[in-house]
């Protein structure tokens, strides 16, 4: 039995809370359709995207809950939401068992919870978190890790329920230190940019600034090639699954000469990896804070990003 289970509602969330213990073992199955196969893996930590955080209220609360019928019994839980509160947060906690206890914090990204609202880096307004998940909401003050260490210790029987932050909490006191992978990152690299986040955006223009050449893929049309950057533009008033799913395809027909795939947007993640066929991923631990690094079965890297993580310099980083 896995020592923790660790379900979120996309991707790019999965990964970046598995990626704190990655020196445990951890395997992230990328849908639902492939949770059995990542419990079987055997691995001390399983992590799973039910890919509900854009879907409508009751089918979330299906989704969790068959996946809660597969978790086996005993087994420890965390759930990961959004550090921002999107999507269907309160309809996925009831179809999970115990007392919730939010702890959305980001600390080492300067993003805070403060007199019951999400605050800080990346944040316009205080999200008040009474608002996203009702007034019963136990959701304690914490600026650090040390707060959401407190915070679990003296709600021990609660859910954990958070984000990266309460991942790195959670993986120290199991004794997992810290993965960093060395860069530079072997091979030829190709990113695939479909986050429309203001967070990111400002990356891709920290990149154009420093000189680097993006190709802009209208909207989700990638234009042929091998690796480079990549970013998804002019999808303003179109259906989002469509340019989502023409941009996966487009990027997996250049991912056949490259060696890494840095992939940003938990969506776009999704379908990409769809299009290439992978459905478990091995996290192998982070490029950068907030950015993990998995391997595939064909042994490709893939670096995830999600749309709110990461200083404005962290693509320039990554391509340095």
């Amino acid at each position: 039995m896995p020592d923790l289970i660790i379900v979120a509602d996309d991707l790019t969330g999965a990964l970046d809370a598995a990626a704190p213990f990655a020196a445990l073992g951890a395997v992230v199955a990328t849908g639902p359709d492939a949770f059995q196969a990542a419990l079987d893996y055997g691995k001390r930590i399983v992590a799973v995207s039910t890919r509900s955080r854009e879907c409508d209220a009751d089918t979330a609360a299906r989704t969790v809950a068959k996946i809660m019928a597969m978790v086996p019994d005993g087994a420890a839980l965390m759930k990961k939401v959004d550090s921002r509160l999107k999507g269907n947060i309160r309809a996925e906690l009831r179809a999970m068992p115990g007392r919730p206890l939010l702890l959305p914090a980001l600390p080492d990204m300067g993003r805070i919870v403060r007199d019951g609202a999400v605050q800080g880096f990346g944040v316009d307004r205080p999200i008040m978190i009474a608002d996203v998940l009702g007034p019963q909401a136990i959701a304690p003050d914490a600026a650090t890790k040390t707060d959401i260490a407190a915070a679990l210790d003296a709600d021990p029987g609660a859910l954990p329920v958070g984000a990266r932050g309460l991942a790195q909490v959670l993986a120290q006191r199991m004794g997992a230190a810290p993965t960093v992978i060395d860069l530079p990152l072997p091979g030829l690299m190709l990113f695939a940019i479909g986050s429309q986040d203001p967070i990111t955006l400002a990356q891709i223009a920290a990149l154009q600034a420093s000189g680097l050449d993006c190709e802009t893929a209208p909207g989700g049309q990638v234009p042929p090639g091998g690796g480079g950057l990549v970013h998804a533009t002019d999808i303003a008033g179109l259906p989002l699954g469509a340019v989502t799913r023409r941009f996966a395809d487009g990027i997996a027909s250049r991912a056949a000469a490259i060696d890494a795939l840095v992939v940003s947007g938990g969506a776009t993640a999704e379908a990409v990896l769809d299009a290439l066929g992978v459905h478990l991923l091995h996290v192998t631990g982070e490029a950068l804070p907030g950015l993990p690094v998995s391997r595939d079965a064909a042994g490709r890297l893939i670096v995830t990003k999600s749309g709110g993580f990461g200083a404005p310099d962290a693509l320039c980083r990554l391509v340095a």
